[in-house]
């Protein structure tokens, strides 16, 4: 496994949570995939060296349960906090839904106004064509505001498609989980390096 310096901040963010599940399929909620998923990416992380902070920290999201638009003040508390912490890295974990079931796979998405992003998302997808996981479409910019305007290089991963029963059933299980946050980890640590040589 790749070690990172110990100055190398990731903030997670576990997309959705609270009063927003995301993409439901069958009974199966995003917002608790991708928090199963940011918990084992951060394990990941921890274990190479890298200080790691999340976004939110349990089912909860961050909203004032007095906000007028809920989602607009999870976001706005979410920016905040990334914005507090000042990492060098934001890492944003989405699942996808299709009408297609037969769609599958992951995609990267990067903050197109904040230098160096595009090589993390590629870093990614590179990653995981290596492992032989699957990939979905090539790697965009987003428009998603958590990471558009973030104050550093940012990510939004979409690590699946809920809408595929196969892909929905191994997203669910730990040692998938596991696989990603391996994957995903080894990437954005040797990309850091590679930015910082």
């Amino acid at each position: 496994m790749v070690i990172a310096p110990e100055q190398f901040h990731i903030v997670l963010d576990a997309g959705h949570g609270g009063f927003d599940n995301g993409a439901c399929v069958a009974g199966i909620s995003e917002a608790n995939i991708n928090f199963q998923i940011v918990k084992a990416l951060e394990r990941e992380l921890l274990n190479c060296g890298c200080a790691v902070s999340l976004t939110r920290v349990d089912s909860e999201s961050l909203n004032s349960p007095y906000a007028k638009n809920k989602k607009v003040d999870d976001m706005a508390k979410r920016r905040e906090k990334i914005r507090n912490l000042n990492p060098d890295l934001v890492i944003s974990i989405h699942q996808n839904a299709f009408s297609l079931t037969s769609v599958n796979g992951l995609q990267c998405f990067y903050a197109n106004e904040t230098t160096g992003s595009q090589a993390y998302a590629d870093a990614v997808q590179n990653q995981f064509n290596q492992s032989g996981l699957p990939i979905y479409k090539k790697v965009k910019p987003t428009d998603f505001n958590l990471v558009e305007h973030s104050p550093c290089p940012a990510i939004l991963i979409e690590c699946g498609f809920l809408t595929n029963p196969k892909e929905r059933k191994l997203l669910q299980t730990a040692a998938y989980q596991q696989i990603l946050a391996y994957n995903i980890a080894i990437a954005v640590i040797t990309e850091h390096q590679r930015q910082n040589t």
